[in-house]
């Protein structure tokens, strides 16, 4: 009986560790098949397991995921905000090649009369846009061809853009080669343009200039030399003529220009005691296109020239009706007119006393016969700029660039002096 108990004792245990290694193995496998799920939700977490290791790697996860969320947002937000922007600014018609959009707003423009009538001009060309948008001026409407020209204007959100085939810009350009962009400005007001801090009391008076590419290199050089003032008379060429706008370079939004006063207005411009120049590249041998007896009869009075004498310096047949036909042989006559003005070489002259009025006339028109008047009232001179024998003139340009940069060189010399 002893011996029964002995063996009875020993394997009974061994058969009780068997059944638990087969329940354990089976509430593992049991176990694994749930560990791929994840719960939805835990109810008082904190209550429910005291063990800290099971929690954390949950919390670590919301961390984690609170951080990428939180990440995404502002970049997301941003996102949009530029798509939104940049769709804004980016908002555009886009027109086909003959809509009458296009055709209706250039018609209007490529007329002076309807141009003025409208108030408005039209800047051909990345760079003359810039620099009318850098003096304050904003566009109503632009036409363009080329999407990265329009990012490169950072124009504001009301300006009108139209997006049109590079052949409708071409068409209405005034260049051989469209740069295939326009802009549309109301007409600045230029008169208020600021000169430069360190510019000359000089005025540049331009009378009949009628060359475009004259009056543009005019504005050029006094705005390069400094001019306090550019003052153009009627009877010059439009001012916003395309060819002026190009040959000019800009400088329509850097210089004060008085546009088309009468020569009554000129002494307001001035100071009372300027000195008056005509510049003239001659001496004395060129003088005005025709003119008709009734005019040059009138004239007489303003320089004191003796009747009888015009009727020798006159040839007029009177079988002819036209005033054309009517045409005195004035070369003589102007001549008087002309030699009644003192004439003095160009570099003879200090300008640097007081503010200094150069009147500039066109080669083929000259001078208006106001401009005679006020010449002779303001007790104006004549200032030469001599020619090797047989060159008739001088560009109206390069005639007014060789007087003015004198009047820098003058200005330097003497505040080198100081």
């Amino acid at each position: 009986m002893v011996f029964l108990n002995i063996v009875r004792n020993t394997i009974q245990p061994i058969r009780y560790a068997k059944q638990l290694k087969t329940v354990n193995l089976c509430i593992i496998r049991t176990y694994a098949r749930w560990v791929s799920r994840r719960p939805i939700a835990i109810v008082n977490e904190d209550e429910l397991f005291e063990s800290e290791d099971t929690t954390q790697p949950q919390i670590r996860r919301e961390r984690i995921s609170a951080r990428k969320s939180s990440k995404k947002k502002p970049t997301q937000e941003k996102k949009s905000e530029k798509t939104e922007n940049a769709a804004k600014k980016n908002l555009f018609t886009k027109l086909k090649e003959n809509e009458k959009i296009v055709s209706s707003l250039m018609s209007n423009l490529k007329s002076r009369k309807r141009r003025e009538k409208n108030d408005e001009i039209v800047l051909e060309g990345k760079r003359l846009i810039i620099d009318a948008i850098k003096s304050g001026a904003i566009p109503h409407s632009i036409i363009f061809n080329d999407s990265s020209d329009i990012a490169a204007l950072k124009l504001p959100n009301e300006v009108k853009l139209y997006k049109v085939p590079y052949t409708t810009i071409q068409l209405w350009s005034a260049l051989t080669t469209s740069p295939g962009l326009l802009g549309i400005f109301k007409t600045p007001n230029v008169h208020k343009n600021e000169p430069a801090d360190n510019a000359l009391p000089l005025t540049i008076v331009c009378d009949n200039i009628r060359e475009p590419g004259n009056l543009g290199s005019i504005m050029r050089a006094a705005a390069a030399v400094g001019c306090e003032k550019l003052i153009l008379m009627k009877g010059c060429v439009d001012l916003w003529d395309p060819k002026v706008l190009r040959s000019a370079a800009g400088t329509h939004f850097q210089l004060p220009i008085h546009a088309f006063p009468t020569w009554d207005e000129i002494p307001l411009l001035i100071s009372e005691d300027s000195n008056i120049f005509v510049a003239d590249s001659t001496f004395g041998d060129e003088f005005l296109h025709n003119y008709s007896t009734e005019i040059l009869q009138t004239s007489l009075q303003i320089f004191d020239i003796d009747p009888e004498d015009l009727k020798s310096k006159l040839t007029v047949d009177t079988n002819k009706q036209s005033k054309e036909d009517m045409v005195p042989k004035n070369k003589y006559l102007m001549r008087d007119f002309m030699l009644k003005l003192p004439i003095i070489p160009y570099y003879s002259v200090d300008y640097t006393k007081k503010e200094t009025v150069i009147v500039v006339s066109g080669e083929t028109e000259g001078l208006n016969f106001n401009s005679y008047k006020f010449l002779k009232e303001k007790n104006g001179i004549r200032i030469n700029i001599p020619l090797v024998k047989g060159v008739d003139s001088l560009n109206a340009a390069v005639a007014l660039g060789v007087v003015i940069f004198e009047i820098r060189r003058q200005f330097f010399k003497k505040k080198s002096l100081l």
